[in-house]
């Protein structure tokens, strides 16, 4: 059976794990069973995630040190990386520390990395925050990831905008005015993430030893982080061992009812399983959960598209657009209809709103050249 719709958590989620019991000890072991995969050499240990090179360290040595002097370590780093080190947000591949500043550009969480090791050479008190409410969707060919968003704060004790001795660093800007929630989360969830990023861009690579490399290494991590087992039982399912990607989903599910992830997951469990009853009971208790999976406005509205009803596209691309607000690819999407339906306005609006949004270099660079025409384009009378 085919396996279309498996989707798969994908970032920084850590909320997956927020209110999941502790594993016992050992727990969690009876879930990896690498045998039949390939053995790999991961870089999963701390001090490989978050090592300095040559470079960072004159980095810290020439734009740190001199602010730092007169302002104080914290400062003087925020003002170091502010002024001096022009990074672009991308999240084609989250790097390590020494890889974001050597590539100056990476996701959120390579960011972090990157601040967090210069925080740690410095000596300087380091949170790490998984940040609410901003999750975002993205897609490729058979997958679906879901992304989250981390910061970091610099300084003791919790958050206090009144304490000039603290600085939240922050590469994504808000898109919703007012603060940000956010929970603090452990070096060790830091970690996990970052691993179980690279388990599943390894699979989204069709490289599943590495990706079982990844991933079982971010289940040892942080065994609270739930994210990893979700990412685990869906590289056992692509790797065709259908039991074990049921219990390891089903052990998931189990610290985390709720979540639709794990249960769309389990789904492509029973119908590769040929199990179609089971689907069926899956299907229900998600649909109860999420009734409209991610992207579903998205692809009625393309259809509509197709069929030539633009308005009509329209108007599912704004369902859409609701529930992902940013979204660069809804954002395409409504330009593209509005275009069509002759509002030059709502075009050029949307297409910058793309363009602001943009997560990778190659959308940034479409979204550009389309704006740019869309500039040049006069309205219609």
């Amino acid at each position: 059976m085919g396996l279309q719709g498996v989707l798969i958590w994908v970032g920084l989620a850590g909320g997956l794990g927020a209110c999941a019991a502790q594993p016992g000890p050992g727990e969690f072991e009876a879930l990896l069973q690498g045998a039949t995969f390939a053995p790999r050499e991961v870089a999963a240990s701390p001090e490989q995630v978050f090592a300095l090179d040559g470079p960072m360290r004159a980095f810290l040595d020439t734009d740190v040190a001199g602010r730092a002097r007169t302002k104080g370590q914290i400062r003087g780093l925020f003002e170091g990386l502010r002024d001096t080190v022009e990074v672009g947000y991308d999240t084609t591949i989250t790097r390590t520390a020494s890889e974001t500043f050597a590539a100056r550009s990476g996701n959120c969480l390579s960011l972090v990395l990157m601040t967090g090791a210069f925080a740690k050479a410095l000596r300087v008190p380091v949170h790490y925050q998984d940040v609410f409410g901003e999750e975002t969707w993205s897609r490729s060919e058979r997958l679906a990831f879901r992304s989250g968003h981390v910061n970091i704060l610099l300084g003791k004790g919790v958050l206090d905008r009144d304490n000039a001795d603290q600085v939240i660093i922050d590469f994504l800007p808000s898109p919703v005015p007012g603060r940000r929630n956010s929970r603090t989360i452990g070096e060790e969830t830091v970690v996990a993430m970052y691993l179980n990023n690279r388990a599943a861009e390894t699979l989204n690579d069709g490289d599943l030893d590495a990706a079982y490399a990844w991933a079982s290494a971010a289940v040892r991590s942080d065994p609270a982080f739930n994210s990893a087992y979700n990412t685990l039982g869906v590289i056992y399912l692509r790797h065709g061992d259908l039991a074990l990607a049921e219990r390891t989903l089903r052990h998931a599910l189990a610290r985390r009812p709720d979540s639709a992830e794990v249960l769309g997951n389990l789904v492509s469990v029973a119908v590769a399983d040929g199990r179609g009853a089971d689907a069926h009971a899956l299907r229900v208790q998600l649909e109860k959960i999420e009734p409209y999976p991610p992207f579903y406005f998205m692809d009625q509205g393309l259809a509509a598209m197709n069929r030539g009803d633009d308005r009509a596209a329209l108007e599912l691309f704004e369902k859409e657009l609701r529930r992902m607000p940013y979204d660069d690819e809804v954002q395409f999407a409504v330009a593209v209809a509005s275009l069509k339906l002759g509002d030059l306005r709502d075009a050029r609006t949307h297409m910058a709103l793309a363009l602001r949004n943009s997560t990778t270099q190659d959308r940034h660079n479409i979204y550009a050249a389309k704006l740019a025409h869309l500039q040049q384009m006069q309205p219609s009378r």
